[in-house]
């Protein structure tokens, strides 16, 4: 059961969107298992699966609502818990939204394709209503400075990185080791992380958005040396020689339609 409130905000007429579903005290365990689930081993979403048993996914957003679910003192805290927030909001809106065929569908107040989905929706996270847009900026990039946290955001498109099929770790060396093994997940992806082709290595445009980010969260060095770093075998070592030649690279256009499994065994 979903509750819809009217906010307002300098945008415009700002949705919010909630869960009223009981809370059992195994709604991690629960949420987790569905994970395992729904997420396919290539880190896209059975949103058939999803759907037909969505009661855990329900439970862990109201869950998430509820200040007393966050222990502690700071950001520092909840690195991993905003990162499960915000991949379970986006499929959670996917789902209240009847899943569209893409992010970017859901028409919005501002002059922005995605608008409503990223930035116009608020959900009540630790008792405060907050985007995606501020989940991703305030909670996590700007509080983390950590590149690995790119690869474990999953914004509910066929060009994010793969969805990871279990919850992230609070903190400490659980959760960056999960960080380290996403970020080699999505560097070994040709299709959602680097591909080369030519002698030309084809990024993400996520490197593109946030180079600043990753520039100066790896202290300066240039994308092919950070996917490098990340790579094993003749794929590391092509993306080393490219660095020494100054990293030529280029883009792939991003694809926003939604990232059901369904979509992607027709690719």
């Amino acid at each position: 059961m979903t509750l819809w409130l009217g906010l307002v905000a300098l945008s415009g007429c700002r949705q919010g969107m909630r869960s009223t579903a009981d809370v059992p005290p195994t709604v991690r365990e629960d949420y987790d298992s569905l994970l395992a689930k729904v997420v396919t081993p290539d880190g896209y979403v059975d949103y058939d699966a999803l759907e037909a048993d969505r009661g855990p996914l329900d439970a862990y957003i109201a869950f998430i609502g509820d200040p007393a679910s966050w222990p502690g003192k700071s950001g520092r805290d909840w690195h991993g818990r905003f990162l499960n927030a915000y991949n379970a909001l986006s499929m959670f809106q996917v789902l209240e939204r009847d899943r569209p065929s893409s992010v970017q569908e859901p028409r919005g107040w501002l002059p922005r394709a995605g608008s409503r989905f990223f930035f116009e929706t608020a959900f009540l996270v630790r008792g405060e209503w907050l985007s995606l847009s501020e989940i991703e900026h305030e909670r996590v990039r700007q509080l983390e400075l950590d590149l690995r946290d790119h690869a474990a955001l999953n914004c509910a498109s066929m060009s994010c990185p793969p969805l990871r099929n279990e919850l992230y770790a609070v903190r400490g060396a659980d959760l960056r080791n999960q960080l380290t093994d996403q970020m080699h997940r999505w560097m070994r992806d040709e299709a959602r992380g680097v591909r080369i082709e030519d002698d030309v290595a084809v990024f993400n445009p996520i490197f593109d958005w946030f180079a600043g980010d990753f520039e100066f969260f790896s202290a300066g060095l240039d994308p092919c040396a950070i996917a490098s770093q990340y790579s094993k075998g003749q794929r590391r070592d092509r993306l080393e020689s490219l660095s020494a030649d100054g990293c030529p690279h280029r883009f792939f256009e991003y694809d926003w339609a939604l990232n059901d499994a369904s979509h992607q065994k027709d690719r």
